[in-house]
């Protein structure tokens, strides 16, 4: 073998053995987080007061019930892709982003 080709097959298999060590790393240091993540329940907060407040007030009782029921319907989707929803009065402190809000209609 010539020189040339040595140090092609030393750079390849170098390279090799880089990217299967940096894997490896990768997926001992991602283990243990992953791990604590599938413990943790993704939670939502549904806050009827702000549902009551974004409803006309001129609203008749055909709109009242499509607001309400949009809402359910959004908390059925959380719910049945493994959401917990809970109703904003049982909270007690919570961050903004966990409260669903509304789509703008």
């Amino acid at each position: 073998m010539d020189v040339k080709s040595q140090w092609l097959s030393v750079i390849l298999i170098s390279a090799s053995l880089g990217t299967v060590g940096g894997w490896f790393a990768a997926h001992q240091q991602l283990q243990q987080p992953l791990a604590r993540l599938n413990l943790v329940t993704p939670v939502f907060v549904l806050d009827r007061a702000k549902l009551i407040q974004v409803i006309p007030p001129n609203a008749n009782q055909e709109q009242m019930a499509k607001f309400v029921d949009d809402w359910q319907s959004q908390a059925r989707k959380l719910s049945d892709a493994g959401y917990l929803v809970i109703d904003s009065t049982a909270v007690v402190s919570a961050p903004h982003d966990v409260y669903i809000q509304n789509t703008g209609r």
